[in-house]
């Protein structure tokens, strides 16, 4: 399976760590992936470090009008953004952990038990621990 184009480093990351194969697995890891760039794009923002990148335009110009033409885009709460893109992210984890290198649930609704402290996030960076050996 092919890299998905316009994904950042984070987005790339994530997905050549996580991709099995699975479709419906896949597309999971490829909107986390996804939501990687996009917080770090907004995280820039926030700092103060530059445009949101992920935003592409284009514009047509009618021909012979010379009047200047404007185009205002304006990013507000800005923050409360980033805090639901982190939300997403934190639920595709947690999807992605909870089947494991599986397209379907469980069966049966078992899981198996979790040791205290042990989070999604863990989980999923031992999986890639285990993957990338």
């Amino acid at each position: 399976m092919n890299d998905p184009v316009g994904l950042g480093e984070r987005g790339l990351e994530i997905w050549t760590a996580l991709k099995t194969g699975e479709i419906a697995r896949d597309a999971l890891v490829l909107e986390a992936a996804r939501t990687a760039d996009r917080l770090d794009e907004l995280d820039n923002i926030i700092q103060g470090k530059g445009v949101l990148e992920l935003m592409q335009f284009r514009l047509d110009f009618p021909d012979g009008d010379d009047e200047p033409f404007v185009v205002e885009v304006k990013f507000q709460n800005v923050l409360s953004e980033a805090r639901q893109q982190q939300t997403a992210f934190a639920t595709l984890v947690e999807k992605i952990a909870r089947y494991g290198l599986s397209a379907t649930a469980p069966k049966g609704g078992e899981t198996k038990p979790v040791p205290a402290g042990v989070t999604d996030l863990d989980r999923i960076r031992a999986e890639v621990a285990k993957r990338t050996g």
